[in-house]
């Protein structure tokens, strides 16, 4: 009996305590001085207390076209729980303007803020600006683990 209350409470507190969170929050088309941007943050995590991230900076346009895919290319096996997608209108890597630094300078603060608010490692500017990616291409799978399509046939040789 005394088994048995044990696996029970065990099990409830799994249940009570534990989170499961699959969301999405889209800002699109911000400004700042007239430069135009948007923000994507894509959370899937079992269990909320690690939550590893990545940082992605892209241009506006390939951001239109890869963040409604991210939940969809998302594997289970995921080094990362959270993604965080920036896109800035005529962003060039090699030529990064003050007003871009000022835009990522404040996508990074709110990460911060909203990592320290929900009591999660890797909430401070230096980790959170470390963990930065720039992505030129439509690839995400290039640092996300990518589910593989389920309608693709694998020929032998």
């Amino acid at each position: 009996m005394k088994s048995i209350l044990i696996l029970t409470f065990s099990c409830l507190s799994i249940a009570i305590f534990s989170q499961n969170i699959k969301c999405e929050i889209t800002d699109y088309v911000k400004s700042i001085d007239n430069k135009e941007y948007s923000t994507y943050h894509y959370i899937n995590s079992s269990y909320s207390q690690s939550r590893p991230f990545i940082v992605l900076l892209t241009s506006q346009d390939i951001f239109m076209e890869v963040h409604q895919k991210v939940p969809m290319m998302f594997s289970s096996k995921q080094e990362y729980t959270d993604v965080y997608l920036l896109g800035i209108k005529n962003f060039d890597k090699n030529n990064v303007s003050l007003l871009d630094e000022k835009i990522i300078k404040n996508f990074i603060d709110d990460i911060v803020k909203y990592r320290i608010y929900s009591d999660l490692p890797g909430n401070n500017l230096e980790y959170v600006s470390s963990q930065i990616n720039y992505l030129l291409d439509k690839d995400l799978c290039k640092f996300l683990v990518c589910r593989k399509p389920k309608n693709i046939k694998v020929l032998k040789k």
